[in-house]
């Protein structure tokens, strides 16, 4: 039985025009009303999505895996639990970034700050959130800890040598993943969306083969292992495919919804 739905965001339930499809929320509105807890689990920071998670119906007290799993909060923007970016290994993985002409995007728990323009003000806010603040210096104005950090390339194709680049420059000490076509995001080596997911069943009771995910990113594999059920939409990157127990139709013919009828029969 079915008591914990994870479910990734871009690209599995958001499209790049930013629309989640009707089916889908019913669906998710039907699992709830079976007792099943969904969890959105998103790259993005929790406190700056609100609207997303209202068309989602997401309630106050429901928790919200953040910035590929380095904060989980509940809806209502109380903190449950974080994990941090070390400075010196910021700087040096910007560094990097630099030379392969990607942005380096910083964040912390409040604040997002990109050192310039990636795609066009209207599209750096479309994914990284209105509060994004633009500052050629940003990592050394940038007050807080720092939560995870984002390299954005307008070239797909660079992003094949930045990813290993970053990686090695970052070693042992953060989980780098590519998290969207234009993305390399860096979070703390312990962090990641499944360990989040664990992190929450554990508190609500629910045991690893009580849990169904569904993602459509290299960071999304690791809430695929550990879940007990696991699907990913039919044009998901290779590693997430190759993971999954269940291959679900494409973002565009609801895969939120199919999984949810091939797994609870809704």
């Amino acid at each position: 039985m079915i008591k914990l739905f994870a479910t990734d965001l871009d690209g599995t339930l958001l499209d790049h025009d930013g629309h989640i499809a009707d089916e889908d929320v019913a669906a998710l509105r039907r699992a709830r009303e079976m007792g099943v807890t969904v969890v959105i689990a998103t790259g993005r920071m929790p406190t700056i999505i609100d609207p997303i998670l209202e068309r989602l119906e997401v309630q106050p007290h429901e928790p919200v895996v953040g910035a590929q799993g380095s904060m989980i909060t509940r809806r209502n923007g109380e903190l449950l639990h974080s994990l941090t970016l070390a400075e010196e290994l910021v700087h040096t993985a910007a560094a990097i970034a630099r030379e392969f002409d990607a942005v380096p995007v910083f964040y912390t728990a409040t604040d997002i700050l990109m050192e310039r323009m990636a795609f066009s003000v209207e599209e750096d806010a479309f994914w990284l959130g209105d509060a994004l603040r633009y500052d050629p210096n940003a990592l050394d104005n940038i007050s807080g800890e720092l939560i995870k950090m984002l390299a954005v390339h307008p070239d797909p194709t660079a992003i094949d040598a930045l990813l290993p680049a970053m990686q090695t420059a970052m070693g042992q000490q953060a989980d780098v993943v590519r998290s969207h076509h234009w993305f390399v995001e860096a979070v703390n080596r312990r962090a990641n969306k499944g360990a989040a997911i664990a992190w929450i069943a554990e508190r609500l009771g629910i045991r690893q083969h009580e849990v169904l995910a569904i993602g459509d990113a290299g960071n999304d594999v690791s809430m695929l292992r550990w879940a007990g059920h696991s699907a990913a939409p039919a044009n998901a990157a290779p590693d997430a495919r190759a993971v999954a127990d269940w291959l679900a139709p494409t973002l565009q013919e609801h895969a939120v919804a199919a999984t949810l009828a091939h797994f609870l029969k809704i």
